[in-house]
């Protein structure tokens, strides 16, 4: 008898915790949502012809401000496109047959292509969405951009 108490004793705080130890929506608990964006991104994958960038900033204030922080983030990320594109279709020996090196040169004819490049960004389809005011009393806007380089003038 004594046993089965100590058994019992020791099984139901286990069958406790592993029954109250399911998973946790916590999708669901705390209130949170899907959040789409204003364009498939299926519609704007990079091909042949174009990089694309799609780009958001959320926040109260100047609406141009917020539109000119997503074009920055749209034109960093194309930069790391081009970039990436150049430096692999470059198969440039770094040195020079007397040892020396033309790095540095190389690195700034690349950034030089990369800013020319970025410079030439479009903007394609943009949305505005507003949500309301926030604390402050001020109104929340978020700022949709897709943005494309033509890779032709990638030089």
């Amino acid at each position: 008898m004594k046993n089965i108490k100590l058994a019992i004793a020791i099984m139901l705080p286990v069958i406790f915790m592993i029954s109250s130890c399911g998973s946790i929506n916590f999708k669901r608990d705390s209130g949170a949502k899907t959040v789409k964006m204003p364009f498939a991104e299926e519609d704007f994958q990079d091909n042949n012809t174009y990089f694309y960038s799609i780009q958001s900033t959320r926040g109260t204030g100047s609406k141009s401000a917020i539109k000119s922080a997503t074009l920055t983030k749209a034109k960093n990320e194309l930069a790391q496109k081009v970039r990436s594109q150049l430096i692999s279709e470059s198969n440039i020996n770094q040195s020079g047959e007397d040892g020396g090196n033309f790095s540095e040169s190389f690195n700034a004819r690349i950034s030089d292509q990369v800013n020319s490049a970025v410079e030439s960004a479009l903007l394609l389809k943009s949305e505005w969405l507003s949500y309301g005011k926030d604390i402050s009393g001020r109104e929340e806007y978020e700022f949709w951009g897709v943005y494309r380089i033509e890779k032709q003038n990638i030089r």
